[in-house]
């Protein structure tokens, strides 16, 4: 039985994971987009500690985070479509070289797959790079199911990506598991009623993940 249950207190048939900051500290190449973006625009180079606090609802949001903090609304709404080319072309050309998996990730993703437990990935990501970047680390293959930020009309905190995985894949939304490091997942969980644990050290707008009331918190894998 995988160490995951015995924190769980039961046997979750499907596995929900958040991406970026769950299983990926992609941190540092979403920050150089960032910074080679700004450079761009010539507004001014956000610092890491803004772009960790940013990250966590889709690439758009983090642009128009970066944006706001330079610019007036009304410029912000005229530059957002250009700012956005500019930040997908620079993270698609630094091709995660600095990302990496967490310690833990490729040991529990195969223990659940030996376990015959379902897995998914549910991310707030563009699509253009989700799978992508999971065959990149080797992983994809554990996956029965990838939803991006685009798959649907809603994407977390909304519950729908979270509702159709279990549907999918034929269970109840209480014999699934999400599991994130951010207000996204633990929200996304609770308006579905779809049990949850939260992983410290990701990304929750520098925020203590137990903040977010999941139901249980773990430091690490």
């Amino acid at each position: 039985m995988p160490p995951l249950f015995d924190i769980v207190g039961f046997e979750p048939k499907l596995v929900l994971f958040d991406l970026d900051g769950t299983l990926l500290d992609s941190l540092p190449d979403l920050y150089s987009a960032s910074v080679s973006m700004a450079q761009t625009l010539n507004i001014a180079v956000p610092n890491l500690n803004q772009v960790e606090q940013w990250i966590g609802n889709g690439a758009g949001v983090l642009v128009q985070r970066i944006l706001a903090n330079q610019l007036h609304t009304m410029t912000i709404d005229a530059r957002l479509d250009e700012a956005l080319k500019h930040f997908m072309v620079a993270y698609q050309q630094l091709g995660n070289k600095q990302s990496r998996l967490y310690d833990g990730v490729e040991g529990l993703l195969g223990e659940l797959h030996q376990s015959g437990v379902r897995q998914g990935v549910i991310t707030n990501k563009p699509s253009r790079f989700t799978e992508p970047l999971l065959s990149q680390f080797g992983i994809l293959h554990y996956f029965d199911l990838v939803y991006s930020g685009d798959s649907f009309a809603e994407k977390k905190p909304h519950p729908m990506p979270l509702l159709t995985a279990a549907q999918q894949m034929g269970f109840a939304v209480d014999e699934c598991l999400m599991v994130g490091d951010s207000s996204n997942d633990i929200n996304a969980a609770r308006a579905c009623g779809m049990p949850c644990l939260g992983v410290r050290g990701g990304y929750n707008h520098g925020r203590d993940v137990a903040e977010c009331e999941p139901d249980w918190v773990i430091d690490h894998f």
